[in-house]
């Protein structure tokens, strides 16, 4: 319980710290479905749905809003999902411009949906917003898409599953900041994460840390080279 505690006040310390070198971060949300039975109304669901799980899929090993905001540029150039599934990723590339990360964004959001393409016959990725926990854990594993921290860091943007990723970025972000001590595991960190934190500050502190990793403060990667 001691344990806890001091991780849970070291981690809204450095969550309040780092407020005030990234924006408040936001995190798309599902639409429910239509209350009638329109048709168009339902559609219109469902593809607000597919582009906040093709987003999350887009900001794996980042802040969340990044995959938002990359989902928002290829839907602004694409009619649905399985055009950007069959084409070329040069093009895909061009639509999301001056991203370092497009390509590493690309090539694992088209491999997700040529494997869920191939598992459905079909590119409805609302599919996953009505099943039980346990349901959609199991489906998208069973994909085998992702590494073991990309599929618990999905579950937790996306779903908000109460899950850290073992992620070793994460684990030396984690280190740096003082939050674990040293010979931590990453599986440690996860699970020490999990009892000790509620989804939201999981959420959060992911999204910071990442947000760091990708925008070191100034001077730092100087200090590394130093070490």
């Amino acid at each position: 319980m001691a344990a806890n505690l001091r991780i849970r006040n070291k981690v809204a310390s450095v969550l309040r710290s780092l407020t005030r070198r990234f924006p408040t971060p936001t995190f798309p949300v599902f639409e429910p479905p239509p209350q009638s039975a329109d048709a168009s109304a339902a559609l219109a669901v469902a593809s607000k749905n597919s582009e906040v799980i093709a987003g999350a899929v887009l900001g794996l090993h980042g802040p969340p809003q990044e995959g938002a905001d990359a989902a928002r540029k290829l839907m602004s150039h694409c009619v649905d999902w399985n055009e950007v599934r069959v084409a070329r990723s040069d093009v895909l590339l061009a639509m999301l411009g001056r991203d370092p990360r497009a390509t590493e964004r690309i090539a694992l959001l088209q491999r997700f949906l040529e494997t869920f393409f191939l598992r459905q016959r079909n590119l409805n990725l609302e599919y996953l917003v009505p099943l039980r926990p346990g349901e959609r854990r199991s489906f998208v594993s069973n994909l085998e898409v992702f590494s073991r921290d990309e599929l618990a860091a999905f579950l937790l943007t996306c779903f908000r599953y109460p899950i850290f990723p073992p992620d070793e970025v994460l684990l030396q972000a984690a280190m740096d900041h003082g939050i674990l001590k040293g010979k931590t595991t990453a599986l440690q960190m996860a699970r020490q994460f999990e009892t000790s934190l509620t989804e939201d500050q999981m959420l959060h502190l992911y999204t910071y840390l990442y947000a760091e990793h990708h925008n070191p403060p100034k001077g730092a990667e100087k200090k590394k080279k130093k070490k």
